[in-house]
């Protein structure tokens, strides 16, 4: 273990037994709070006080004063001075951990220091000079040490930070993947047991359904493996979608698609848009008997983008509680994939359609995370 792992710990036992409830509630800061903590108009200080000492100093030397008692509470006065330049220069160097800042720092610290104890040779006396000496000498090993103490535990810190990061980073990754890999199976088993019971009953329905299969795992296959897809191309996904589904459903299903060409930039999550129609087709279209309508459409109002899908079939149960509706793993996973875009600023809900009497799933976006850099907004 080195030298400063085991300074590390010891100051960590210190800590943990004087300060137990502060120490068990430590959270490691992001960036932001990082760049909080440092005050950048007082770097000047931490810096520059060494110099303003000495000079202070020398003034009191020229004219005698460190005889008198005046001039030895001023002395006691700037040392006090420096141990607040100490404290900014230990909180800045916690901002900013760096090895060049540190050493400069903590350089100029132990400089001003000796500087100060060769100056005062000429003002005191024997005595006097040998006791500041020995002050100030310890003081810049004072300033090294503990500015380098500093430095060390915040970089490991920011070390530890980074670490959590990054397996955040993966855990997002892997259930990212995991809620695509629940996307597609479900489609394709409903549409290949279609396509087996055409076939054994040979059904004129199965080869355009195969056809229409084939072409919608060739066009939307490689777009899944990407994080973000435009608009445009999710749309072009679910006319490959709609395209097998009307192979299966024939005649009865109507479609209506309603989206500005100026909008067709946003960036998606892969499937999102698809899970949503999937869902208005499996519980709001497939359950009807007769003819079935399907609108998808966006808009944007301010800085929000609204997409919705809507049905006209039999709508949510009404003994369904608005909090539970549109829960299961597709849209969860729908949700779980919008939060790691988008954060709080985005939303999906599911409601009755007054106008239709079916289902309206509402996807609510900020468009200026949506849009790609340099789109129009």
């Amino acid at each position: 273990m080195s030298p400063s792992e085991l300074w590390l710990r010891a100051w960590r036992r210190v800590r943990g037994r004087f300060m137990p409830c502060e120490a068990a509630a430590e959270r490691l800061p992001d960036e932001a709070g990082i760049r909080r903590l440092g005050l950048a108009p007082l770097r000047g200080l931490a810096l520059w006080w060494p110099i303003g000492f000495t000079a202070t100093v020398l003034a009191l030397s020229s004219v005698g004063a460190l005889h008198s008692l005046q001039g030895r509470a001023l002395l006691l006065f700037m040392l006090a001075c420096a141990g607040l330049g100490f404290a900014w220069l230990a909180r800045w160097v916690w901002a900013w951990p760096s090895s060049s800042r540190v050493f400069r720092s903590s350089l100029s610290g132990a400089v001003g220091m000796v500087l100060v104890a060769l100056v005062i040779r000429h003002g005191a006396s024997a005595d006097e000079a040998e006791w500041l000496r020995l002050v100030f000498m310890g003081l810049g090993v004072t300033v090294m040490g503990g500015v380098s103490f500093v430095s060390i535990y915040r970089r490991h810190q920011i070390l530890a930070r980074q670490r959590e990061l990054a397996e955040r980073e993966l855990a997002l990754a892997a259930q990212a993947q995991l809620a695509q890999a629940q996307i597609q199976p479900h489609f394709l088993f409903n549409s290949l047991a279609s396509l087996q019971h055409w076939v054994h009953q040979g059904d004129a329905r199965a080869a355009p359904l195969l056809d229409a299969l084939t072409a919608y795992l060739r066009a939307t296959l490689p777009l899944f493996n990407r994080r973000q897809l435009s608009l445009g191309e999710e749309l072009e996904a679910v006319r490959q979608y709609l395209a097998v589904m009307q192979a299966r459903l024939g005649a009865r299903l109507r479609v209506d698609i309603e989206v500005p060409e100026a909008l067709r930039a946003v960036q998606l999550p892969p499937a999102l848009l698809l899970t949503l129609v999937e869902n208005a087709i499996e519980h709001g279209v497939v359950p009807k008997l007769g003819a079935a309508f399907l609108r998808i459409e966006a808009e944007q109002q301010g800085p929000t983008l609204y997409l919705r899908v809507i049905d006209d079939g039999p709508g949510l149960p009404e003994q369904l509680p608005p909090a539970r509706a549109g829960r299961g793993v597709g849209l969860s996973n729908s949700r779980l994939r919008l939060a790691q875009s988008f954060g709080d600023e985005a939303s999906l809900n599911l409601e009755n359609s007054a106008e239709t009497g079916g289902c309206v799933a509402t996807l609510r976006l900020p468009l200026a995370m949506a849009m790609p850099p340099g789109a129009p907004a």
